[in-house]
C-alpha cells in the first residue's frame, strides 16, 4: 500500500448535515436558556411582582369603599383632610399622593411624588427595588395650587404602567375614552384629554415655568387646551424600549371636582 493510500491517525470524520444542524440547534438551546435566565426571567419576575402588588391593594377594604364615605381622620389647616384611604396609603408609602385610573386600561395605580424624578424610575410604591419602577409626580409640582401637574410612568409592551398610553394615540379610543379620573384627598377629580402624541423630551408639555404674568395661560392655549382652562395634567411615558429620547404623551384639562 502506498503511502498516499495509508489512513490518518487521528483525522477526524466529517459531519452532515444533520449532525451540523444538530450542534447549531444545541448551541442555541444554551444560549437562549442563558438570555432567559439573566434577562427574560427577571422581567418577569418584577412584572408578576407590579401585578400583585396592584391586585393586592384594589382588592384591600379601603379601596372598595366610596371616597365621599370614607371618614374624616385628620383637619388641616387648608381645610382639606386626610381621610381613611389616604391614611391607609401613605402608610404603605409616606409620598403617596393621589391614584389614576382610566377606562378600558390597565392604568389603575397609586401616584406618589419623591424629592427628585429618580427614586421612582427603579422603585415600587410598595418600596421595592423593581425596573418598571412606580408612577410618579414631577417633585417640582408642589404647593397649595400646582397648574400644570406631569405625571410620568414606564412603558411596557404588556400595557402595565403607562403602556397603554398609546392608545390615545388612535382617535377612535380617544373619542370613546376622554376622561382621566385622580382621587385625591378623598374626592373624584376628572380631567378631559384635549391632545395626545408621540413626541421627545424638548415638547413644550414639559414646561413648569409659570413664574410670569400669563405664562400658563399662554402654555395652555399654546398646548390646544380649552379656554379658560385652571389646570393640566400631562401623562408621560417612553414612546417604546430602548428609545431614550422619544415620549408619548397626553394632556387633559380639570373638568370637574366632586
Amino acid at each position: 500500500m502506498s503511502a498516499e493510500k495509508l489512513p490518518l491517525y487521528g483525522e477526524k470524520p466529517k459531519l452532515g448535515r444533520l449532525q451540523i444542524a444538530a450542534v447549531v440547534l444545541g448551541l442555541l438551546t444554551v444560549s437562549f436558556g442563558i438570555t432567559a435566565a439573566f434577562i427574560i426571567l427577571p422581567y418577569l419576575t418584577d412584572l408578576y411582582a407590579l401585578r400583585s402588588e396592584r391586585d393586592n391593594l384594589l382588592e384591600s377594604n379601603f379601596l372598595a369603599e366610596a371616597p365621599e364615605e370614607l371618614p374624616q381622620t385628620q383637619e388641616q389647616p387648608s381645610g382639606f383632610y386626610v381621610s381613611a384611604f389616604d391614611a391607609a396609603m401613605s402608610e404603605i408609602n409616606p409620598d403617596y399622593l393621589c391614584w389614576i385610573k382610566i377606562e378600558d386600561t390597565k392604568i389603575d395605580y397609586p401616584v406618589v411624588r419623591a424629592n427628585d424624578n429618580e427614586k421612582y424610575l427603579n422603585t415600587s410604591f410598595s418600596l421595592e427595588e423593581n425596573r418598571f419602577g412606580a408612577l410618579f409626580m414631577d417633585y417640582r409640582c408642589m404647593g397649595a395650587y400646582v397648574p400644570h401637574i406631569i405625571i410620568y410612568g414606564h412603558n411596557t409592551a404588556q400595557g402595565d404602567m403607562f403602556g397603554d398610553l398609546d392608545k390615545y394615540t388612535n382617535d377612535d379610543f380617544l373619542r370613546e375614552h376622554p376622561v382621566i379620573t385622580l382621587k385625591v384627598q378623598g374626592r373624584i377629580t376628572e380631567y378631559e384629554v384635549f391632545a395626545a402624541r408621540k413626541t421627545d423630551v424638548t415638547d413644550k408639555a414639559y414646561n413648569l415655568d409659570f413664574a410670569q404674568n400669563g405664562a400658563f395661560e399662554a402654555f395652555a392655549q399654546n398646548c390646544g387646551a380649552p379656554d379658560s382652562t385652571v389646570q393640566i395634567i400631562t401623562l408621560s411615558t417612553c414612546a417604546g424600549p430602548r428609545i431614550d429620547d422619544k415620549r408619548v404623551v397626553v394632556q387633559a384639562a380639570l373638568c370637574k371636582a366632586e
